[in-house]
């Protein structure tokens, strides 16, 4: 009857083992729980970190195409606007040198007309100068003939007299016709002047638009000091299309 004491010695102490076994493992379970907790806790950090910093990255990005996309638009929109403005330019230009062409034609016609003009001054001049000698000398002739006492027949008085009114009417005309042709000359050089400053308004224009002229190097009037350099360079070159150039200017 005695053996069971051993047994339930045993087993106390085993159930004793099994309580401080049971605590001591239900200590460290709280513990790994406790750390297991934390860890999870930075995870979840971690990944709201991650998560902030791809959202960043992505809204990053996001921004960057759109600056790309809105600087690859204003590189198209600044290219269409410079071949526009091209465009415009060359259109200007063109309407600038059939301009110039007008002028420098009108130029050249009211110079034509001026030399025309300074040819029957000069004729007329002659022609006045003429006259007047002729009257001069029949005037000479009958006050000669009125000191050598000598008497003209009536006929010859009448004729001498048709003469000298004939030749002071053809002198009074002459000056009439000259005072008109001088005014017309005058006129005519004004409305020359006019017509090469406007020409040369328009050349300045074209060459501040960047462009070129295009009429004949002769009609060119422009006073432009980086064209005449570019013009003296052409000739130190023996451009043989400058090689008629006139002073002109």
């Amino acid at each position: 009857m005695k053996k069971p004491a051993p047994l339930i010695t045993i087993l106390a102490a085993l159930a004793i083992i099994g309580f401080v076994l049971f605590f001591l493992y239900r200590g460290r379970l709280s513990e790994e729980k406790s750390a297991l907790q934390q860890q999870l806790e930075a995870l979840e950090v971690e990944q709201q970190r991650l998560s902030e910093e791809e959202a960043r990255l992505r809204e990053e990005k996001e921004r960057s195409d759109q600056l790309t996309e809105e600087a690859r638009e204003a590189r198209l929109m600044a290219e269409a606007q410079a071949e526009e403005e091209t465009k415009e330019r060359e259109r200007i230009v063109a309407e600038l040198n059939e301009r110039l062409a007008e002028e420098a034609r009108e130029r050249r016609l009211a110079e034509e007309t001026m030399r025309e003009l300074e040819q029957r001054i000069e004729a007329l001049n002659e022609a006045q100068k003429e006259a007047e000698e002729a009257l001069a000398s029949l005037a000479e002739a009958r006050q000669e003939a009125l000191a050598e006492e000598e008497e003209e027949s009536p006929e010859e008085a009448e004729a001498s007299e048709e003469e000298a009114v004939a030749l002071r009417e053809t002198i009074e005309q002459q000056r009439s016709e000259l005072v008109q042709l001088k005014q017309e000359n005058l006129s005519l050089q004004q409305r020359q002047e006019t017509l090469e400053e406007r020409q040369i308004r328009t050349e300045e224009a074209i060459l501040s638009a960047g462009g070129q002229i295009t009429i004949p190097f002769p009609e060119i009037r422009s006073p432009n000091v980086r064209r005449r350099q570019a013009i003296l360079f052409k000739q130190r070159l023996g451009d043989p299309d400058l090689s008629d150039e006139g002073n002109d200017d």
